[in-house]
């Protein structure tokens, strides 16, 4: 995880190039499926974890961060 807020219970992860190949590249051990099971890890106990595309970040960092604080905004409300 590249970000994690434990009082709210987020996770954040910034997905890089390597995640954009093609679907059999995605799958193989140590990229995508290792990623899936650790999110769903988090999400059987209780953690919210957001994925955003490292180029996402860069074309578009004011609304990646303003999702990041809805959800830490959402979470500590409840």
């Amino acid at each position: 995880m590249d970000l994690l807020c434990e009082t709210a219970r987020v996770a954040v992860e910034i997905d890089g190039p390597q995640h954009l190949g093609d679907a059999d590249a995605y799958c193989q051990p140590g990229s995508g499926r290792r990623d899936r099971r650790k999110d769903r890890l988090l999400q059987e106990n209780d953690w919210l974890v957001l994925r955003f595309l490292a180029t996402d970040l860069a074309q578009r960092l004011d609304e990646t961060l303003d999702a990041i604080l809805r959800a830490l905004h959402h979470r500590l409300r409840s």
